[in-house]
């Protein structure tokens, strides 16, 4: 629908700068001469290509197609989660023992399990 109402607007925008009403005193030669109009030549150019160039952009922004972005994104898995698995030891706790003296008792450590 955008495509479609796009060029028609500019089309009626058009119709309606060409058919602006003219001055009274348009053509009856007030202006030193008869026959000459008093009108500005470069004034009509520039705003031919001022408004061609707001049209023409309209225009072709509208017929134009979205831009290409690239390949879609590829999402993939998680990698599995690796755990490692750390041996049972026997570590040498110390105590202190009858009398006051220094003990060392040996604790046995269970396996842990580590994920990161």
């Amino acid at each position: 629908m955008r495509k479609f109402l796009l060029p028609l607007l500019a089309g009626l925008l058009m119709l309606t700068v060409s058919a602006a009403p003219a001055s009274a005193a348009w053509g009856r030669g007030d202006w030193g001469h008869e026959g000459h109009r008093g009108g500005c030549v470069g004034c009509g150019f520039v705003g031919g290509l001022v408004v061609g160039g707001v049209l023409g952009g309209l225009v072709g922004s509208a017929l134009a197609g979205p831009a290409y972005a690239g390949p879609p994104p590829i999402y993939a898995p998680a990698p599995p989660r690796t755990c490692d698995t750390q041996p049972g030891y026997w570590s040498q706790v110390p105590s202190v023992g009858p009398g006051g003296y220094t003990v060392y008792q040996n604790v046995w450590v269970p396996p842990q399990t580590v994920c990161p």
